[in-house]
């Protein structure tokens, strides 16, 4: 009998969840956090075999034997799979249960040939004994985790109301224990959090997974070429999409539903599809765009929508053909019968007014849809002035910040006091009540930088940029919400000066003609990174925590950098000939050794500039056509043999092992380019790096290649 319990709270229990505080005696005992095992067959020599046709998962069970696991563990295994691909590799995906309630973390994967061969497995599976009972409830769990994440929060201020389901957790001292998973997603910020509380009260982990027909549409975004009429694919069993991409029924200009995606306008925010829009009924979503004019005219939000829907099935197309399908945990409404869970299109929100200067995508357990938010941009010129007043007037350029107070065009006036520490990452003991805190960027997110400059009695916070590049608007970081001054940022070269003044005042201000807006929706770098973030979210596992975090970032902009085959990111969004990210990908100088674990999209960079690299030497030595897509096909279906919660040389053996077991003609020249790739970066032979916290790692860097690829 299952005895798993999912429960979901009326906003009014939220509400008074919230408001409760838990005060339990905690335990030594904590989450077990080992890594996976992995296995890979080696000379031919398989790991296991199918002892009965048709059924690979007795090979599995025969390998657990062989290794010793107890009848206890292979009897708690749900395993699914999908089809053969077309290597003939069947994937198993299988998850560990004990008395009908999922292990937390628990699960195996497995690869078995066209011969019924076991030849690769990552396992991390728990040993099974009778888990100790919990001495909380579900109530009590969730009031723990609203006080830590979103206290005094409820009601409206989530996307879906607060669930809790029971979990067997495995502790690190090997023992089994009940304990509670609290699934929080927020509204506005599209924040979806599992939070796990141990039987004893205390909160074990907590993992965050947002990391947001015809039509005339921008097929990469307004800088690469003007709008085009494509039609949509024709309806086949055989085709990514079965139906095609538009759903039957009712669509509107600002509402486009379809199998695969669900594309909407959300302009007030509430995550539910505007009113307004025209009707189409003959499935041509044609509206012309006018950059001249605000995104937010009737037409450039029809355009908004009809480009955001067709981008979300253009990219569903492109990796189902590359293995991320039903059974991968692919987002469709309708799997055919293909496996995994159906139910779950994109739920894809354009000019979504929660935010600016950013996007992002959530991704729930399959079968439950993802939300990918898209928001506009500030556009090409500055937001905000710092004017000096005294002792020489002088004005800077600035841009404002998407968290804190807003600035008015009046502004607000104070003297300028130089932090120390200068970055504002630790505690400021620079007296700074009643002044303006200047700060250098770099270390710590720009949030931390101003909360800490709030902390220390600032009115407002200066960040000079560190190196010379177009400024941008500071992004909201895991500090945002409880940062209550106004923020700018300047350039560096501004930023020098203003250190160079003896007790300078100043007046920070919005500038009263603000730049044209740029909207996100139009620019493929930004829609493809989002969405594969729920690639890598569905196919790997847990992609939280500063090395997991950093490579689903990379491999998001991977993917844009796959497709697109261009090297520079979000050029248009951020009205930069250089994109968003401190250098382009070609030539990218940072390397492995420089990951610090503060800034995932900083430290992602290195993961994205293996991924160019790769792209290059597939594309070398496939001369053109055929490199890009083979590497495309090795870096998908590797995500099978990767662990969760991987480190960069997890990633690395992950796409090896995806061509050992594809194997091949090319498979020696093909495993040698991706060494030379990631052994460039630093991620050779005996590469390691370790989580030390959720915001620092250890590195250990090689540019060593195996002996096979001697000379490559």
């Amino acid at each position: 009998m299952r005895s798993t319990s999912v429960f979901v709270l009326s906003a009014l229990a939220v509400a008074a969840a919230a408001a409760a505080s838990s005060a339990i005696a905690q335990d030594a005992n904590g989450l077990d956090r080992r890594p996976a095992r992995v296995a890979q067959a080696q000379s031919a020599r398989a790991l296991a075999v199918v002892e009965r046709a048709g059924a690979p998962e007795t090979a599995v069970s025969s390998y657990l034997r062989g290794r010793g696991r107890a009848e206890a563990v292979i009897a708690s295994l749900r395993p699914s799979r999908g089809a053969a691909n077309a290597s003939g590799i069947t994937h198993l995906r299988v998850q560990q249960e004990v008395d009908g309630v999922p292990v937390y973390g628990a699960y195996l994967k497995a690869a078995v040939n066209a011969r019924g061969e076991l030849v690769h497995v990552v396992d991390k599976l728990a040993d099974v004994s009778a888990p100790v009972p919990s001495r909380v409830d579900g109530q009590a769990a969730l009031r723990t985790a609203l006080a830590l994440l979103h206290p005094g929060r409820g009601g409206a201020y989530f996307h879906e109301a607060p669930s809790v389901s029971a979990v067997v957790i495995p502790m690190n001292d090997g023992t089994l224990a009940r304990g509670w998973l609290v699934e929080t997603w927020t509204a506005q910020t599209n924040q979806l959090d599992h939070t796990l509380v141990g039987g004893d009260g205390r909160i074990l982990n907590v993992e965050r997974r947002t990391a947001r027909d015809s039509y005339n549409v921008f097929q990469v975004d307004p800088s690469k070429g003007p709008q085009t009429i494509v039609q949509g694919p024709a309806a086949g069993a055989a085709q990514p999409s079965p139906l095609g991409w538009l759903g039957a029924g009712a669509q509107l200009t600002t509402q486009i539903s379809g199998n695969n995606a669900q594309a909407y306008l959300d302009a007030d925010s509430n995550n539910q599809a505007d009113k307004g829009g025209s009707s189409v009924a003959n499935g041509a979503f044609l509206t012309a765009v006018n950059l001249t004019q605000a995104p937010t005219t009737t037409a450039n939000k029809a355009v908004s929508v009809q480009n955001l829907f067709y981008l979300n099935n253009v990219i569903h197309d492109t990796l189902y053909r590359y293995g991320f399908d039903e059974a991968a945990g692919n987002f469709q409404s309708d799997n055919f019968g293909k496996g995994g869970k159906g139910g779950d299109p994109v739920q894809a929100e354009a000019q979504d007014g929660g935010g600016a200067d950013n996007a992002n995508f959530a991704t729930p357990a399959d079968g439950r849809q993802p939300r990918m938010q898209m928001y506009l941009w500030t556009g090409a010129g500055a937001t905000h002035q710092v004017r000096i007043t005294a002792p020489t007037p002088v004005t800077y350029q600035a841009m404002g910040a998407a968290y804190g107070d807003a600035l008015t065009t009046t502004g607000l006036s104070g003297g300028v006091v130089v932090a120390v520490p200068v970055d504002g990452c630790t505690a400021i003991g620079t007296s700074l009540v009643g002044k303006i805190a200047l700060i250098d960027r770099g270390t710590c997110e720009f949030a931390t930088k101003s909360l800490n400059a709030q902390k220390a009695g600032a009115i407002a916070a200066i960040i000079a940029d560190n190196r010379a590049e177009p400024i941008f608007t500071l992004a909201a970081g895991t500090d945002a919400k409880r940062v209550r001054i106004p923020s700018v940022m300047i350039n560096q070269a501004d930023g020098a000066a203003l250190k160079a003044t003896a007790s300078p005042a100043a007046t920070l201000s919005k500038l009263p003609v603000q730049p044209l807006q740029i909207d996100g929706a139009l620019d493929s770098d930004v829609v493809f990174h989002e969405y594969c973030h729920g690639l890598t979210w569905r196919m790997i596992g847990g992609m939280d925590g500063p090395l997991a975090g950093a490579i689903g970032e990379g491999m998001s902009d991977g993917c844009a950098l796959m497709i697109n085959g261009d090297d520079v990111m979000a050029e248009y969004a951020g009205s930069s000939p250089s994109g968003i990210r401190r250098y382009r990908y070609a030539g990218y100088p940072l390397k492995y050794s420089d990951v610090t674990g503060a800034e995932p999209h900083d430290d992602g960079e290195i993961y994205a500039a293996i991924v160019w690299r790769m792209k290059e030497l597939f594309d070398r030595a496939y001369h053109g056509a055929a490199g890009t897509p083979t590497l495309f096909r090795y870096l998908v279906d590797g995500m099978n043999y990767t662990p969760s919660t991987p480190a960069y040389e997890d990633m690395r053996d992950g796409i090896l092992a995806a061509i050992s077991t594809a194997g091949g003609t090319n498979a020696a020249t093909d495993a040698c380019s991706v060494w030379s790739a990631f052994a460039q970066f630093g991620v050779g032979v005996g590469a390691q790096g370790v989580a030390t916290s959720a915001t620092t790692v250890q590195i250990t860097s090689s540019t060593a290649l195996p002996a096979s690829c001697a000379g490559h």
